[in-house]
């Protein structure tokens, strides 16, 4: 038998800015509900202690069946639980609550529900940003060093050629410089895939936090600054979603980072003009994301070491992009982390597609 103290309880919560409330479950009402619901909330207690189903006419219409489930899952099991869920306080403002609920026991009933509401709008909408901004840094990122890279390459070439073909012999200020300029070009080549590289394993350092998140919007977001950058990348992107919003939940930095360097590889080996395609597809229980391109494809000899680190399998890009041999086995971690699964089909000199699948 689980006990509680309603006394201490509803003390603390008379004098908490986080709504305290306790819930008959048998009897379905609000035997104890905070004066802080009244604050967040902008409702009268009255109107929902004894009619706990008014609530759902606040809640945001894309989170009321969440929200039912989330309650048949507190009614289901003795497990303490937590989650996250919008309302509206009046026609255009929206709020994030944060609840915690623990059962309570008795005879090996579940009797009540405990718990505690927080409102986490303001630490929402600025992780919101944080997010969308580094989101669009590491997609800045590629564009910006597929722009520095390809024109740096081809004066390397360039430079070399002349230093191959020895026109300038016995003119040792002029060899001098085109030395200069060859090694200054090599030099920065790498720095800017390191940095590429070093932002992208920093970012598989981080501990996950998962969180329910619309995955169209936050993937339309990172294709739409790739198609703003075709005419520079020479690459033609394309976005379909068989929904407007799927939800899943996933830690949104990391998982978008895992898309952005799926489309970095893709780039890395599609000939200029060729095409990226991004597809997020419902398959019911799950959400399914391709990323297919008509580029050289992987030789049948390489795949089956491709997720491996240091793999056997990393290649130079079509420009001479060098790769470090961790960027596909870093993705496959991080999709494990979101209880997903990656796999591929590959056809030499036709193309790729990736398939990575996590649950709703």
């Amino acid at each position: 038998m689980t006990e509680l103290n309603p006394e201490l309880f509803c003390h603390i919560g008379n004098s908490s800015r986080d709504i305290f409330f306790i819930f008959n479950v048998e009897e379905n009402y609000f035997s104890y509900l905070s004066p802080a619901f009244e604050v967040i909330c902008d409702t009268a207690i009255d109107y929902v202690k004894t009619d706990p189903s008014s609530l759902l006419k606040f809640i945001h219409d894309e989170d009321k069946a969440h929200v039912l489930d989330c309650y048949n899952e507190c009614i289901g099991e003795d497990v303490p639980r937590k989650y996250e869920f919008r309302i509206f306080c009046s026609e255009t403002q929206i709020k994030y609550l944060r609840v915690s609920t623990y059962p309570i026991m008795m005879d090996g009933k579940l009797t009540q529900l405990a718990g505690i509401v927080e409102d986490v709008s303001v630490a929402k909408h600025n992780n919101f940003h944080i997010e969308k901004i580094n989101a669009r840094k590491n997609t800045a990122l590629e564009i910006v060093s597929h722009d520095l890279k390809e024109p740096l390459a081809m004066i390397s070439m360039a430079v070399s050629d002349l230093l191959n073909n020895k026109l300038f012999n016995g003119q040792e200020r002029i060899l001098k410089s085109l030395t200069f300029i060859k090694d200054m070009c090599e030099r920065n080549i790498l720095l800017i895939r390191n940095l590429i590289n070093y932002e992208f394993l920093k970012s598989s350092e981080v501990e996950i936090r998962k969180e329910r998140t619309d995955l169209v919007k936050e993937i339309k977001d990172v294709i739409g600054f790739y198609q703003h950058a075709e005419l520079n990348l020479f690459r033609n992107f394309e976005f379909v979603s068989s929904d407007k919003k799927l939800y899943a939940k996933i830690d949104s930095m990391k998982f978008m980072q895992v898309i952005n360097n799926l489309i970095s590889n893709s780039i890395k080996f599609t000939h200029a003009n060729g095409n990226i395609k991004v597809v997020v597809k419902d398959n019911g229980e799950t959400v399914l994301i391709m990323v297919s391109d008509n580029g050289i494809g992987i030789p049948d000899h390489l795949q089956p070491f491709l997720f491996e680190r240091f793999s056997i399998a990393m290649r130079e890009g079509l420009h001479g992009e060098d790769s470090w041999g961790l960027g596909m086995a870093i993705i496959k971690s991080i999709v494990n982390l979101h209880d997903g699964t990656i796999s591929f089909e590959s056809v030499e000199h036709v193309g790729s597609t990736f398939y990575i699948t996590i649950p709703k």
